[in-house]
């Protein structure tokens, strides 16, 4: 039952943790997807500003709060903590995979010159913010530049900041979901 929507515009499952961990972080994944494609296609994929970071923020919330809301109505109205953390946290894996995986892609096939133009746009904005920088430390600020924007690298911290982040998410939702069964 895969993507298949009710009447409450809710993604149906069938009830199981992993159903709604695949069905929500896919959907998270193809919505962050669709979004970092428009701002390829805008040419505003170089410059990570706060607006990118808070609908990424929006999006994450979004995926975790209604996985968790689906499972909970799936389950007669019941969530416990650990459920709602496990389904959070295994909907940003998911949807951080999916967008990693196009972001590589991005960053191989679709622009081959994304390292470079992300090396001169942090320059130049390391040179506006001090202009008294020397040879040496643009050198320096560009080796680092190297190790930090490797496809390797970026997947590491990437899933490592979705992830701590997803945790923080989850378990803050999860508290404000939770609701455990009766003994």
């Amino acid at each position: 039952m895969l993507f298949t929507f009710n009447t409450n515009k809710m993604i149906q499952t069938n009830g199981t943790i992993k159903s709604v961990i695949i069905n929500y972080g896919l959907l998270l994944g193809g919505v962050t997807v669709a979004f970092a494609l428009m701002l390829f296609l805008m040419d505003m994929h170089i410059e990570q500003g706060s607006l990118q970071n808070i609908v990424g923020f929006i999006l994450t919330v979004g995926a975790i709060v209604f996985g968790q809301l689906a499972f909970k109505k799936a389950n007669d109205g019941f969530l416990s903590l650990g459920e709602g953390f496990k389904i959070g946290l295994g909907i940003c894996m998911v949807g951080s995979i999916v967008g990693l995986i196009y972001g590589i892609f991005q960053m191989t096939v679709l622009d081959p010159e994304t390292m470079t133009k992300v090396m001169e746009y942090s320059i130049d904005q390391a040179i506006q913010q001090n202009p008294e920088l020397t040879d040496e430390m643009i050198e320096a600020i560009e080796g680092s530049i190297e190790f930090f924007t490797s496809p390797s690298m970026i997947a590491v911290f990437g899933l490592g900041s979705a992830l701590f982040f997803g945790s923080i998410i989850s378990l803050i939702t999860g508290l404000a979901l939770k609701k455990n069964k009766p003994s």
